[in-house]
């Protein structure tokens, strides 16, 4: 009776509260964002743009943290800042080179803006879901197994410890007691693999035992002599729409682009030449 009486109202506080949190966090981050970070002849240079600076360095700079390349990049803007101020106190905004070279940025934003809602028009739901069932199709769930392997340098010490094990020695015991390998101190625990993820002998072994079964003689890899036991088999799951839906979308979306791109091209009316200018 109580857990049915008591959480509506303790709901619709929670609900409160956390919006109220929420506001506050967003407002917490925005202020945050616009931090005045330098003031340069009577201009702020804010945070945002020291982040948004980090972000275009390459990923090994970014391996160093924010707060390590903070003071260059402030410097760095600092920079830029005032030869914007000079270069437009000397009016170059108004010269020939400074409009042409905007009139070509201009030129590829217009294209760079065009070809996206062109893309956006042919992306729609039913042409997902159509590519991501292509996609199971193509790539359907596979087998796949998990064992324990106990790695021994040669076959007699592989067959003693098959003689241990059925004499009753738990299979995991024996191999943190006995294995070579690296998965010794985790009880020889390979987790779950498929078929190609082994070396062929050793994939071949376990997919064809059953669970809970262990190899009756020791397997050869070039790694040595295996025991091996196969806790449990299963069927992979294939990822669901939603989990690869960023990847159907840049997919589709290059699909897509090529397609307009070569409509485009075949209804204009264009004339090619080649490198001496005679028309090809």
């Amino acid at each position: 009776l109580r857990s049915s009486c008591m959480p509506r109202r303790t709901s619709a506080r929670t609900i409160i509260v956390a919006a109220a949190i929420s506001l506050l966090l967003s407002f917490s981050v925005a202020a945050q964002e616009n931090l005045v970070v330098a003031r340069v002849a009577g201009q702020d240079i804010h945070r945002s743009e020291v982040v948004r600076a980090f972000s275009s360095l390459p990923q090994q700079m970014q391996k160093a943290g924010f707060e390590a390349v903070y003071p260059q990049l402030l410097e760095r803007l600092i920079q830029q800042r005032l030869l914007i101020v000079e270069g437009r106190k000397n009016k170059l905004e108004n010269t020939p080179e400074v409009k042409s070279r905007l009139k070509l940025l201009e030129d590829a934003l217009v294209g760079e803006v065009y070809l996206n809602q062109l893309i956006e028009q042919n992306l729609t739901p039913g042409l997902l879901e159509r590519r991501y069932q292509e996609f199971l199709k193509k790539n359907p769930p596979v087998a796949e197994v998990r064992a324990r392997h106990i790695l021994l340098k040669t076959e007699t010490d592989a067959k003693n410890v098959i003689g241990h094990l059925d004499a009753g020695k738990s299979f995991d015991v024996a191999a943190k007691e006995y294995s070579t390998g690296p998965s010794a101190a985790n009880g020889g625990d390979l987790g779950y693999f498929k078929r190609g993820d082994m070396v062929k002998p050793f994939a071949d072994a376990a997919f064809a035992m059953k669970a809970g079964t262990v190899t009756p003689l020791p397997v050869k890899t070039r790694f040595g002599w295996h025991v091996i036991k196969v806790e449990d088999r299963r069927t992979g799951t294939p990822l669901s729409f939603e989990k690869m839906r960023p990847r159907i979308l840049r997919d589709a979306g290059r699909s897509i682009a090529v397609g307009v791109m070569q409509k485009l091209v075949a209804g204009a009316n264009v004339e090619r030449f080649g490198l001496d200018g005679k028309p090809l």
